[in-house]
């Protein structure tokens, strides 16, 4: 029974702690400096593909003419792991309060299961000799 109460305190504990553990791990704002050199860096890979190519003279059309592939951009930004809005903290809230009412929920009905076990086994109904059972015309197993 102390066992019992004992994982309830602590489910509860992990409840009320989850929401300020995660706004400590959750930085508010990036770093200055982080942020202008992924600004730097993005402006370097970018300028290239927007520079206007240079006039050249006329080629006759091939009938085959193979068109360069696009390179994609490599992003480098860190990615932050906050909230983006309110609607979002909300949800995640939300989550953990259904998550920990679900595991109380769950924990109820284990203690009632070991409950109804132990009067079952005080009652000594699977025991032969005493068993309240052992008028019942039924058998104990079917296909007895």
């Amino acid at each position: 029974m102390r066992a019992i109460r004992f994982i309830i305190l602590a489910a509860f504990a992990a409840l009320v702690l989850s929401p300020l553990t995660t706004a400590a791990l959750a930085p508010a704002a990036q770093d200055a400096k982080a942020k202008a050199e992924i600004e730097k860096e993005l402006s370097q890979t970018i300028a290239p593909q927007e520079a206007k190519p240079e006039a050249k003279p006329a080629a006759p059309a091939a009938p085959a003419a193979k068109k360069p592939a696009k390179k994609e951009v490599v992003r480098t930004e860190p990615i932050v792991p906050a909230f983006s809005g309110i609607k979002e903290q909300t949800a995640v809230y939300v989550f953990y309060a259904w998550l920990w009412l679900s595991i109380v929920i769950m924990i109820y009905f284990l203690r009632l299961w070991v409950k109804e076990a132990d009067r079952v086994y005080k009652a000594k109904y699977y025991e032969p000799e005493e068993s309240p059972r052992k008028d019942n015309p039924m058998p104990a197993y079917l296909g007895d």
